[in-house]
């Protein structure tokens, strides 16, 4: 009977060394597996995460660019559940969290032992929200499409100064597609790929992938 072996897999991702180390440390117990990544660029091979916790502070360019990593992690990992940890009460930001995929959310002032516990009911498919939160989410997506394509496909219709291909790719990117991934799905060469990303940069003001999504789903939340 083997007692030692973990019973959770727990992928810590965070740009911070030091943040990461922290939480690392807070949530080490005896049956849990902890691996850490500064990003998702190289993603650790071996035994698949059971969640994946993302850490995201007061920066516009974490907050920016937390959705796109969700998704981005979510189509690595598909059955992994999903916690972010803020720093913050930014309502929009935590709505656009949960249409890309997040499972759980939590504030950075949590204390350790409700963390560890939401690890383990994320392990047993349960849903973790603040409670203001999720009274907002039930008022506000009532009648509304669900999920973060759909968002994404209502925006992208909106962007009537970019052509059919270039809402076709910009529909592709917002989801965290890669350029190649978008060649193939649009069964176009990578170059062209990169020509449209920067006429979609230029027609909204962007200077790279992050700041596009940014712009597109706050377009998309207004009526």
């Amino acid at each position: 009977m083997k007692e030692d072996a973990p019973r959770l897999n727990l992928l810590i991702l965070d740009g911070s060394p030091l943040r990461r180390a922290c939480i690392a440390v807070a949530l080490e117990t005896a049956g849990t597996r902890i691996l850490q990544q500064s990003s998702l660029d190289q993603p650790e091979g071996g035994v698949p995460p059971d969640i994946i916790l993302f850490q995201t502070g007061d920066s516009e360019l974490e907050s920016a660019a937390l959705p796109l990593h969700i998704a981005q992690a979510k189509r690595l990992w598909p059955t992994a559940a999903v916690l972010v940890v803020a720093d913050h009460g930014n309502e929009a930001l935590m709505q656009t969290a949960i249409a890309a995929g997040a499972q759980a959310l939590l504030r950075s002032s949590t204390d350790i032992a409700t963390m560890q516990r939401v690890l383990f009911l994320l392990r047993e498919g349960l849903a973790v929200y603040p409670a203001p939160l999720a009274a907002a989410l039930r008022t506000r997506l009532q009648g509304a499409p669900d999920g973060l394509s759909e968002r994404i496909a209502l925006a992208v219709d909106k962007s009537k100064l970019l052509t059919k291909r270039q809402r076709d790719v910009l529909r592709l990117l917002a989801q965290g597609a890669s350029n190649k991934d978008i060649a193939q799905g649009l069964n176009i060469s990578e170059s062209t790929v990169k020509v449209h990303v920067r006429a979609i940069m230029a027609v909204n003001g962007a200077s790279n992938r992050t700041q596009i999504v940014a712009h597109l789903l706050k377009g998309g939340s207004e009526d």
